[in-house]
């Protein structure tokens, strides 16, 4: 008899860097399921929706996987909230927004799923961001303070869960360039980049599916940017 097809559950599947992932998986022989809100994943992924920023949402979603799945091998926490918002601009809405879904929801998704990824030996992947998660970004105050607090929720579940379920994160620098920013605004930020272009969302899925089958990698922070970490902040 063939071996089943690993499982993974991949938040944010029907957009951007989340859908790259969730198809590279697909292609690899994961069998996966693609969590959205608003954009369906596309097909081949078994669609599951939630709102991941309400207090009940991972819970709502873990609760909709149980239902379809009985194991679960990865779990890629890649929905997120990304706002540009100077200091004059920040709020306590503003600042909820970012924190509810980036850094909350996958310490409370992980939480709801931790006992099928024990049983399977399986691993999480969240997807942090250079900016917040290693660097300061100047304007980005409450989106980087989302993505330091996953950087910690990452290293510390990295701890608690072991030695059952190794936890990891992917820093992307630009490897997909937000609509709203122009060609000269595009281009002045890849000069800061030390391999001089913007990076692709299968760059994120490769390094995704790398920390998912490293048997011996737990707690890692891997930057997946060009060097632009090293440029400072944005």
């Amino acid at each position: 008899m063939a071996p089943r097809a690993p499982v993974a559950l991949v938040t944010g599947a029907g957009v951007r860097v989340g859908r790259a992932i969730a198809l590279d998986l697909a292609r690899h022989g994961w069998r996966v399921a693609g969590h959205y809100l608003s954009h369906r994943p596309p097909r081949g992924l078994v669609p599951l929706r939630a709102d991941l920023s309400s207090p009940g949402g991972p819970g709502a979603l873990a609760r909709a996987f149980r239902e379809r799945f009985g194991r679960l091998d990865l779990l890629v926490n890649s929905a997120a909230g990304f706002e540009e918002r100077p200091l004059a601009r920040v709020d306590a809405a503003a600042f909820d927004r970012m924190m509810d879904l980036n850094a909350r929801a996958p310490l409370l998704l992980s939480r709801a799923l931790a006992p099928m990824l024990r049983r399977s030996g399986g691993s999480i992947v969240q997807i942090a961001d250079v900016g917040g998660g290693l660097v300061a970004w100047n304007g980005f105050a409450a989106y980087a303070a989302s993505k330091a607090a996953l950087v910690r929720i990452t290293e510390s579940l990295a701890l608690e869960l072991a030695p059952r379920v190794r936890v990891n994160a992917v820093a992307p620098g630009t490897v997909l360039w937000p609509e709203s920013y122009g060609a000269a605004r595009r281009r002045t930020l890849a000069r800061r980049i030390p391999l001089r272009r913007a990076g692709r969302p299968e760059d994120v899925a490769e390094a995704v599916r790398f920390l998912a089958l490293a048997p011996y990698v737990t707690g890692v922070i891997l930057p997946v940017d060009g060097g632009r970490r090293l440029a400072g902040r944005g």
